[in-house]
């Protein structure tokens, strides 16, 4: 088999029942007036809550006691990437809000427990099913060494399904040797994970899988603490703007080790994943793995997307932004109507 990565975004984890970015809040706010859920999983949102309402009534005008189900929310990468850009310069608004980074992590707390109901909530209540059938599809291939992942998504859907049959390696190191399968299987994840706690006092950086694909973050929003010294710990979660802080040393790892995956790839296969205008940081990490592979190889790609009533618009679109982005030297095969959950039923049709 040919060396292959398989490079999954947001369409992937849809499939098996997360929300897309634009559905991130109302699932949020959904999520806190489900009685039923609040029993059976203990959300402990009413301070998160009280603080994503203050939010958006300073940054977005809402109104008070606004109805999430009518309201327009900004994208999770707006919502986040605005406090991110005060942050890291030091700036501030004129609001209300005071500390901005306590409704960052509530913002992050919001996003993981909107992911956790929709996957909860979803019909067929069987977490990651379609990710489960295409990791036991390549049971057999992925000791071989011959496919890695790439992931934009911060849930641990992927992560589950891969940790329930073999040792996973989120790429935080540099190594002579990184495609050395005794490491575990490659899953680099280039815009964090929600289970992913680093420590800025010892450097230390934590990622657990969790059981069932639950999150300690949503059992206790705002609260992490560092394994080995007690320290406040930190949620590594880069949202996909064209502003990107890439300063920590293990997402810098990351992204370098993706950018060697992808250039030595004989095969990448996107699935879920739209190149979409504002993440300029994938487009670069794309365009470095295209140009600087060896001379004589060419960057080959197959692009699957499909889901139910996708207009035929937007398919050429999507169609039509690959083709532009890669050169012409390259081999794009653009997939129309393969989902995400044919790929994982029948892998071997897409991969050689």
């Amino acid at each position: 088999m040919k060396k292959t990565v398989i490079f999954l975004g947001a369409g992937a984890s849809k499939a098996d029942g997360a929300p897309l970015q634009r559905e991130l809040f109302k699932s949020y706010f959904k999520a806190c007036d489900d009685e039923k859920l609040n029993k059976s999983f203990d959300i402990k949102h009413s301070n998160v809550k009280e603080l994503l309402d203050r939010y958006f009534k300073n940054f977005f005008e809402f109104s008070d006691n606004f109805n999430y189900r009518d309201a327009v929310f900004p994208t999770f990468e707006e919502a986040l990437g605005i406090l991110d850009l005060a942050i890291e310069r030091n700036e501030k608004y004129r609001s209300e809000l005071g500390n901005l980074y306590k409704y960052r992590t509530a913002l992050i707390f919001s996003m993981a427990q909107a992911i956790q109901y929709k996957i909860e909530a979803s019909q067929n209540c069987i977490q990651g099913e379609s990710h489960s059938k295409l990791i036991e599809n390549l049971t057999k291939e992925i000791p071989k060494g011959n496919i890695a992942f790439i992931s934009t998504n911060y849930d641990i859907i992927l992560d589950n399904a891969l940790g329930s049959k073999f040792d996973l390696d989120y790429g935080f190191y540099h190594s002579e040797d990184f495609h050395n399968i005794e490491n575990g299987v490659k899953l680099l994840k280039v815009h964090g994970s929600l289970n992913w706690k680093y420590c800025p006092v010892c450097k230390h950086i934590d990622a657990k899988i969790e059981p069932k694909g639950t999150l300690s973050i949503v059992d206790n929003p705002g609260a992490a603490k560092c394994d080995y010294c007690n320290a406040d710990a930190e949620y590594i979660i880069i949202p996909p703007t064209y502003y990107k802080d890439m300063r920590n040393v293990y997402l810098a790892n990351i992204w370098d080790n993706a950018e060697k995956l992808l250039r030595e790839a004989e095969h990448v296969v996107f699935s879920g994943y739209s190149l979409p205008s504002a993440d300029m940081h994938i487009k670069y990490l794309l365009k470095r793995a295209e140009l600087n592979r060896d001379k004589d190889s060419r960057f080959k790609a197959t692009v699957i997307n499909y889901y139910p009533n996708k207009i035929l618009g937007a398919i050429q679109k999507e169609e039509n932004r690959y083709n532009r982005f890669f050169k012409n030297t390259s081999d794009i095969n653009y997939i129309r109507e393969m989902s995400f959950q044919d790929f994982a039923q029948n892998p071997f049709e897409v991969l050689e």
